[in-house]
């Protein structure tokens, strides 16, 4: 029995000691590519008169760097995923991934919205962050609320940067892939409820949630998402949908810490 237990808590710390490497490559990470950002804001969208010959040359830079950085992405890819079968560490060319392809995402959507891009951006990184620390550090249900909630924030955000505008297409093309995202993960909530938390992948059985899951609370953050991008379309205050918003993560929030005692 006790020497269960020794094995227990071991495997318990080195989950514990892997999940925190994790979340420190992804504040390191994070930490350089908004450094970068706030940089390239600071001469691209900000500059002055003198400054005007730097800025276009950082224009057709960040077009170099979108098409460079997508294909350095694809090939540490490659090597983490090698990495990865041959249980070698996969921790570097994970970071290299994920930063390159941050990287790339930043690139085109400056390249193709401008300062709006770029903004949408250096705001977007923090929270992918702390979407993160919720995944490796806090429940699963939670870090699922989150995503969704993030999903209807960023709907909000695109519909009053955007819609009316030069940029009306993008704002258009993202609610779709929001409603699809928001619907998808309903559906997928619905499998992992018939399956008691867990799903087979690639014939794997996988335990996504635990058994004791409340899938309500899932759904209706799911209604609540969409039901927020419809208003946003509607053109209902944006004050008054990011706080419906944030009223809701709060209240999950403190549901899922006392959940924990």
């Amino acid at each position: 029995m006790d020497k269960n237990a020794k094995q227990f808590r071991e495997a318990k710390a080195k989950q514990e000691e892997t999940a925190l490497n994790r979340v420190l490559c992804w504040i390191a990470g994070g930490s350089v590519l908004e450094f970068l950002l706030l940089l390239l804001n600071r001469y691209y969208s900000h500059y002055t008169v003198e400054q005007i010959d730097l800025r276009v040359a950082l224009g057709t830079a960040v077009k170099i760097l979108a098409v460079a950085a997508l294909v350095c992405a694809a090939a540490a890819g490659l090597w983490w995923n090698a990495a990865r079968k041959n249980s070698r560490g996969s921790a570097l060319p994970g970071l290299l991934t994920i930063f390159m392809a941050g990287v790339s995402v930043s690139c085109f959507c400056t390249w193709f919205m401008g300062s709006t891009g770029l903004r949408l951006m250096y705001i977007g990184v923090p929270v992918v962050i702390v979407l993160a620390l919720i995944y490796y550090l806090y429940q699963r249900e939670f870090f699922l609320v989150a995503c969704l909630c993030v999903v209807g924030l960023l709907g909000i955000w695109v519909c009053s940067r955007a819609l009316g505008g030069s940029y009306a297409y993008a704002a258009y093309l993202y609610l779709a892939l929001a409603a699809v995202v928001t619907v998808g993960g309903a559906l997928v909530c619905r499998r992992l409820q018939a399956g008691s938390g867990a799903m087979e992948l690639k014939g794997k059985r996988m335990r996504v949630l635990p058994k004791d899951a409340n899938y309500a609370l899932l759904y209706v953050t799911a209604i609540v998402t969409l039901l927020v991008l419809i208003a946003a379309v509607l053109a209902v205050p944006t004050m008054i949908l990011f706080g419906v918003v944030a009223a809701w993560v709060l209240i999950m929030a403190v549901y899922y810490t006392v959940k924990l005692m």
